[in-house]
């Protein structure tokens, strides 16, 4: 069995803390208008409906902390779990003590994940669809104002 293996990446991000992390929670159904090449659709569904739906994958929310902006989803269905046994992805977003101007907080993705074998790469493909959506989302945000 192939061991768990950790990715992280952190972005600058120059929309507030407070509005990023509500479009990732809150707001996520409004996800397509702002990032509109990366998600499609997106559909909340209650905690046991297994019915299936055209999405390519699915995921349930498995921590949430509002109060440290942190959000760990785990994909349980969908084109990851043909290569990954566990995968799970958490998103983090800091405002920090000292800014040199440019942003305001820091967006920090890091997912786990086990391969189904040894053959299967790591998800870098999924680490810059990440980096794609925050800076889609961050600059749709600051156009808002």
């Amino acid at each position: 069995m192939a061991a768990n293996r950790k990715i992280e990446v952190e972005f600058k991000v120059k929309c507030s803390a407070e509005k990023f992390y509500s479009m990732m929670t809150r707001d996520a159904l409004k996800l397509p208008k702002y990032v509109p090449r990366i998600i499609h659709n997106v559909q909340v569904v209650s905690g046991e409906d297994n019915k299936p739906f055209g999405v390519r994958m699915r995921a349930k929310i498995t921590a949430m902390d509002h109060q440290n902006m942190s959000l760990t989803f785990t994909v349980v269905d969908g084109y990851l779990s043909d290569d990954y046994t566990s995968f799970s992805n958490t998103l983090t977003i800091t405002t920090p003590t000292q800014r040199d101007g440019n942003y305001n907080c820091v967006v920090k993705w890091s997912v786990q994940f086990q391969k189904a074998n040894e053959n299967v790469a790591d998800p870098t493909y999924y680490m810059k669809m990440q980096e794609d959506l925050t800076k889609e989302l961050d600059a749709n945000l600051l156009k808002e104002g």
